[in-house]
Formats: C-alpha cells, sequence, structure tokens
C-alpha cells in the first residue's frame, strides 16, 4: 500500500503507573479530515502487534466543547478496538488507556478550573456502543461502564480435561475447586480455575492447549465460537476497607496477558454472585486484581460490582485503572 497518510500515535502501559509494566497499547490518533478503511486499520493494528491497538478519531468539538466543566451533554469520541486479526467490540484495557488520555486532554484544556480535583465525564462509542467514562484528575485513573452479559454455564473442568490442555499435575491436584465456565459476554468466555497460594501460582505456565467447548457451553453464549482463556486465581482476603484482594493469571494457548480487564470483570462476577465461599454484601463491592506479577509486568485493576436485589444477576459493573505514556510518533498508512 502506498500513501503520505501521516497519523500521530501514542503508546501507553495500562493498569499501571510505571512504565515497562502493565499492559502495553497503542492508540493511533486520526484527525477529522482524514478517512481509514477498515482494512487500513487492520494493517495499523498488525504493525503495532500488541495484543490491542486503538484507533481514536478526533474531533474538536469534543476537546473545545468540554473546557466548560458546566456543560451538560458529554464530550464523545468514536473509537476502533483492534486486535491484530479483527476489531472487537470492547475490551478493558484499551478502554481504560484511551479514557485516561481522553480525560488527561480535557483537564489540559481547562487549564485551571475552580475544583481541580472534580471528575471529568466523557463517552467513548465502540462497537459494543457508547462507554461512559469518568476520569478523576487527582488520582489520574479512569473508570468505565462495562458491558456484561454474563452467563455461569453448567460445565466444569474435569481433572482429565485439564490435563489434556496441558495443565500440569501439580496444578490439577492442587485446583481448590473444579474449574467454572463463565462468559462475560457473548463469544468471551474464560475458565476460572482457583489455587491455594501465590506459591502454586507460580507454578503455572503458559503453552497451553486452545480450548475448544462446541456443544459444551450454553449456544446462545458462543453463536459463532468464543474467545477462551484460563483465569487462573488466588484470594487473598480483604483490606482494612473492605476491598477485596485477589492475584490472577490468564492464559490462553501459548500467551499469558500481563493485564486483562474483561477476565477480571467475569472472575468478580463469579465471585459476587456464584462461589460458594465468598461472602456476600450488601451494596456495591470493590475488588482489586494484582495481574502479571510473574511475568514482569505488574498491573492493578480495580473494580466495583453491584449485584440486583436478588443478588443473582450483575445490576453495574465499573472497571477503573491508571495508564502512563511511553512512546509517540508517526505512522504513515
Amino acid at each position: 500500500m502506498s500513501s503520505s497518510l501521516k497519523l500521530e500515535y501514542i503508546t501507553f502501559d495500562v493498569f499501571t503507573e510505571a512504565r515497562f509494566a502493565g499492559n502495553p497499547l497503542a492508540v493511533v490518533k486520526v484527525p477529522p479530515s482524514a478517512t481509514l478503511t477498515q482494512e487500513q486499520k487492520q494493517i495499523i493494528a498488525r504493525e503495532f502487534n500488541y495484543s490491542e491497538t486503538v484507533i481514536l478519531h478526533e474531533h474538536d468539538q469534543a476537546i473545545e466543547g468540554s473546557r466548560d466543566p458546566t456543560q451538560t451533554s458529554l464530550p464523545e469520541w468514536n473509537i476502533g478496538i483492534f486486535l491484530t486479526t479483527a476489531e472487537i467490540p470492547f475490551a478493558g484495557h484499551p478502554t481504560i488507556g484511551t479514557t485516561v488520555y481522553l480525560g488527561s486532554q480535557i483537564e489540559a484544556a481547562r487549564g485551571k478550573p475552580a475544583s481541580p480535583s472534580a471528575p471529568i465525564q466523557g463517552r467513548v462509542i465502540a462497537k459494543a456502543g457508547p462507554i461512559p467514562f469518568t476520569y478523576d484528575p487527582v488520582s489520574r485513573t479512569s473508570s468505565v461502564e462495562v458491558p456484561h452479559d454474563v452467563c455461569l454455564h453448567d460445565k466444569v473442568l474435569t481433572a482429565d480435561e485439564a490435563r489434556f490442555h496441558g495443565l500440569a499435575d501439580s496444578i490439577v491436584d492442587s485446583l481448590v475447586h473444579p474449574p467454572r465456565f463463565i462468559s462475560l459476554v457473548k463469544g468471551m468466555t474464560f475458565i476460572l480455575s482457583e489455587l491455594p497460594s501465590v506459591e502454586s501460582l507460580r507454578h503455572v505456565r503458559a503453552g497451553l492447549k486452545d480450548v475448544n467447548v462446541n456443544g459444551q457451553l450454553d449456544v446462545q453464549w458462543h453463536p459463532d465460537g468464543t474467545f477462551t482463556a484460563f483465569v487462573f486465581y488466588v484470594r487473598l482476603g480483604k483490606s482494612a476497607d473492605g476491598t477485596v484482594k485477589l492475584r490472577t493469571r490468564v492464559v490462553f494457548g501459548s500467551t499469558e496477558d500481563p493485564a486483562t480487564g474483561a477476565a477480571s470483570c467475569a472472575l468478580v462476577a463469579y465471585l459476587s454472585l456464584h462461589h460458594p465461599e465468598h461472602e456476600q454484601v450488601e451494596g456495591p463491592e470493590r475488588f482489586e486484581i494484582t495481574q502479571g506479577v510473574e511475568i514482569g509486568r505488574e498491573s492493578h485493576i480495580l473494580l466495583e460490582l453491584t449485584p440486583d436485589a436478588s443478588h443473582t444477576r450483575v445490576e453495574r459493573l465499573m472497571l477503573g485503572g491508571s495508564a502512563v505514556k511511553v512512546m509517540e510518533g508517526s505512522i504513515w498508512v
């Protein structure tokens, strides 16, 4: 492809305040005067070769209009979230990284407001639909309301199946409960595998066989197949303010992800609503997940889940975290 279109990009490490930790993300800014085809967007994502790349469609009115903190309409931006192979409806760390950037841009446009600690609100529109966000200029974190359609499947992973998919005998033998299958949304499924200690978590290895769940899960949650990953987790109790603390590792095939927002959302939904030993609480419950330690990319993921009155469904699910800028430059397409 030969063209002279020059686009600016910024890369971030997400779910961390330290560079070279967390989960890398590229945000490619497309000005109002430029138009990209879907093929060009996909080529850009392949070139960065990150787990996800965001195509951010800029427009001057969003930042200019946000100069007035009393405005009633939210500034909004269209985004595309791309794997190296396809656009996806939603993913956690791309949304957090992008909204931290946008929140900081709004903050800079406002200069020195009368209430410098006042939260900044906006909205991004992804393939999943509108996603409102709130940026905290004090903590420099963003939180988003996560689209969800949670389904805990009847299927559990047997010990023989676990060994077949590549789990070591020491891991299989130490599982606290038979692993459960849970879908956060249609087409996104996680195998929740509880381990008894951080020490046992260290022995988890990538290089697992891909899991084919066709015919084994509720079919309406994977009509066109489903992404499936193992989530290994350890419950660490609660902090003084009641926040539930967890350590996790997320593995799909030969890959270990340093920070996985969607997997974290699925895990806390299971814990809050279904885990046999989790103490149910009234109202919103906060969680903090530490992931990626064992691969040198420590990440901290913040979540808040509000169940419905029956405590059988998720009413509201918030995902939050920070992001730090690592690189910036230009890409020609």
